[in-house]
């Protein structure tokens, strides 16, 4: 080899790693390795900081400096409702998002969660592909923070173009929206967005509580308490509006939860709370415009009257329960008759049997017992 042959480029770093590590040797055999090892980090942190303009400029550094400054995702509390919001992309000085996460801590019924995060859109490809890898990032980071619902997006000529990720599928939810501030100088939420956000939650809401209520013989009035609290709040917030369906689904979904806390905690303010509300939900859904829905709303009155009666403290008190609870589950037979829905035919009667014999034993009315007869003969004959 001549004396002045160039080396090979995959030669010259392992000379130079060869040469730091005798280096590195003589130290430590001299000073210890404690002292040694502090010496390296001063030297090297030294360096970076005198280069760093150079090395910052290199493909890859600013990428792994975000890495390691990212705060870890923190967790959504659980039985409660929670939106989480991500850094949004073209967000000059997070104005945006400020603005954002400020609107959403006074919104009444959620939790708020920030995450140290931003859902990136591809700069090239084809758009649909591009939203479906934007979406999947989306999906991940709510699926590690456990919340109910993400907000991302990017800002595009002082436009919001903001999007839903939920956990849940919810149909008749929007997913995206662009969102003009009403004040340029505040960024003030629009209208749009509330009743848009509302809109989600309340889909959300009736998914959430039906989850917890659909468990046959498990105790849940611990769980679901914080939950009803907070779409109780949702349903009294002044952000946003909902459309008729939505709001009678929201009303049916925590009136079914008040019926089940009442009836395991033996509390007489939900189930009292649950007939108010099934009685709104009634004056939505007709028997003209949804039958089927009517009549079981019908029955869930019916239930809720029926516990009512039955645990009020005096046997007096809750005679006019019991009346009104009977004749619930008589205008649910209108729809479910033994032809159309036999099972459901068969279920009501036994309701109607049950909730007369208490009644008859009460009032001492011989024709409420044979009536309550009558009703099991026929759910026997069934």
């Amino acid at each position: 080899m001549g004396k002045f042959e160039q080396k090979s480029p995959l030669e010259k770093p392992i000379d130079w790693f060869a040469s730091w590590k005798a280096s590195f040797e003589r130290v430590r055999q001299r000073f210890g390795t404690p002292v040694t090892v502090l010496l390296t980090l001063v030297v090297v942190g030294g360096l970076v900081w005198w280069n760093w303009d150079a090395i910052a400029s290199r493909p890859g550094v600013n990428w792994i400096v975000d890495l390691v400054k990212r705060r870890p995702i923190p967790p959504a509390a659980v039985g409660r409702l929670t939106i989480v919001v991500v850094h949004l992309e073209d967000d000059k000085d997070r104005q945006n998002e400020n603005q954002l996460r400020a609107g959403l801590e006074d919104f009444e019924g959620v939790e708020t969660l920030a995450i140290d995060r931003t859902v990136e859109w591809p700069v090239s490809g084809i758009e649909r592909e591009n939203k479906k890898q934007a979406e999947a990032q989306a999906r991940r980071l709510l699926e590690q923070s456990g919340a109910d619902v993400l907000i991302w997006g990017r800002v595009i000529k002082g436009t919001m173009r903001l999007y839903w990720t939920p956990s849940r599928d919810v149909v008749g939810a929007k997913a995206s929206g662009n969102y003009q501030p009403r004040s340029v100088e505040t960024i003030t939420l629009p209208d749009a967005f509330w009743d848009d956000l509302k809109q989600i939650l309340g889909l959300l809401s009736q998914t959430r509580l039906a989850e917890l209520t659909d468990q046959p013989g498990r105790y849940i009035a611990n769980k679901i308490k914080p939950l009803i609290d907070q779409v109780r709040k949702l349903v009294q917030s002044k952000e946003g509006a909902w459309n008729a369906e939505t709001l009678a689904g929201v009303q049916f979904a925590l009136a079914d939860a008040l019926w089940h806390f009442g009836e395991q905690s033996g509390t007489d303010a939900p189930l009292e709370e649950s007939i108010e509300l099934y009685r709104k939900v009634l004056e939505k859904w007709t028997r003209d415009g949804a039958p089927r829905q009517w009549a079981l709303a019908q029955i869930r009155l019916g239930n809720a009257l029926a516990r009512l009666g039955e645990q009020s403290e005096t046997g007096d008190s809750g005679i006019p329960r019991l009346r009104a609870a009977a004749d619930a589950y008589r205008e649910a037979l209108k729809e479910y008759t033994r032809d159309a829905a036999p099972r459901y035919w068969a279920g009501i009667q036994i309701n109607i049997a049950t909730t007369l014999d208490v009644l008859g034993e009460r009032t001492r009315e011989r024709e409420k017992l044979e009536q309550a007869a009558e009703a099991i003969a026929k759910h026997c004959r069934y």
